[in-house]
């Protein structure tokens, strides 16, 4: 389930589950069936029927409906695939199901000699609403705009982190007023050299053969080779750094890593015994209480 708007709707894999339950084990999801084995196991609870007899009863038929639904329902009718028309370039059948992943459009089936093509659904497109226009729509990604000045090819395309554009094989995240859809290679070059300018920005000192970069950090200047960061010296100054003080910084830094991989953390509990503490017995004092006499008055007679 999701909140929006104060209200609860169902997921896409709620609805599959829901529809799947009321379609293939339409007695088990019936109220009057449910209050009725609610009733059944109050009973049980007061000691007034038993349990044996309640659960032989539903286990039987219920295991029989398993086994016959798993043996004649496909896994394509679990999922609730939709077919939505065909693909005019290949003939081939387009369709949206649920996937691992979660929701989205397929040309082809599993069955063909090339692999099917997929496309997610965005944000907001439902399996049960998805129009064929909308799908097709899916696989125009990624577009190729052109290219840079400097000839390097430009495109965009939607990704796991969201849509963006790729120089390259350099990438820099789309915003949400742009569409990988609609967006023109003009904005997208205004994109890549924004964000070249922060990269170049970040860089202090770069040493190409080796791959080896002096770089701005969120923490301050840094030495990377790609894999390995190492940090700076406290007594010198970034830019003055040779390749040989970087690789030598880079190797320890390599070397502790390595170590702190190594070390198996077991936290070895010390066990404390615990000394018996013996109580001490207050021993009482027994009070003697003196016998009063009582006196007794003699009457005059």
């Amino acid at each position: 389930m999701t909140l929006e708007q104060k209200r609860f709707y169902p997921t896409e894999i709620g609805k599959i589950v829901g529809k799947f339950l009321s379609d293939h084990f339409t007695r088990y999801v019936d109220y009057e069936f449910t209050a009725q084995l609610e009733d059944e196991l109050d009973e049980i609870s007061r000691g007034e029927k038993q349990w044996k007899p309640l659960l032989s009863s539903f286990w039987g038929p219920f295991d029989k409906l398993v086994i016959t639904t798993e043996e004649n329902v496909s896994r394509a009718e679990v999922m609730q695939a939709r077919e939505l028309g065909t693909d005019p370039k290949s003939g081939k059948p387009v369709s949206v199901r649920m996937g691992r992943f979660g929701p989205f459009v397929q040309i082809g089936t599993k069955d063909d000699e090339d692999k099917p093509k997929f496309a997610s659904l965005l944000p907001g497109q439902k399996i049960d609403s998805i129009s064929y226009e909308e799908a097709m729509e899916l696989f125009k990604l990624p577009r190729n705009l052109g290219e840079t000045a400097q000839g390097e090819p430009v495109s965009t395309a939607i990704g796991r982190f969201g849509p963006y554009i790729r120089y390259a094989n350099k990438f820099v995240s789309l915003p949400k007023e742009d569409s990988p859809y609609t967006v023109e290679l003009e904005r997208a070059l205004e994109l890549i050299a924004e964000k070249k300018k922060v990269d170049a920005e970040r860089v202090i000192k770069v040493f190409e053969e080796q791959g080896i970069e002096i770089l701005k950090g969120r923490y301050g200047p840094y030495i990377t080779d790609g894999k390995i960061n190492a940090r700076m010296p406290k007594d010198q100054e970034p830019a003055d750094l040779t390749l040989e003080q970087c690789q030598d910084l880079i190797k320890e830094a390599a070397e502790k890593k390595a170590k702190r991989g190594g070390k198996k953390k077991t936290a070895k509990k010390k066990a404390t015994k615990k000394k018996a503490s013996k109580k001490k017995v207050s021993k009482k004092k027994a009070t003697k209480k003196k016998a009063t006499k009582k006196k007794t008055i003699k009457k005059k007679t």
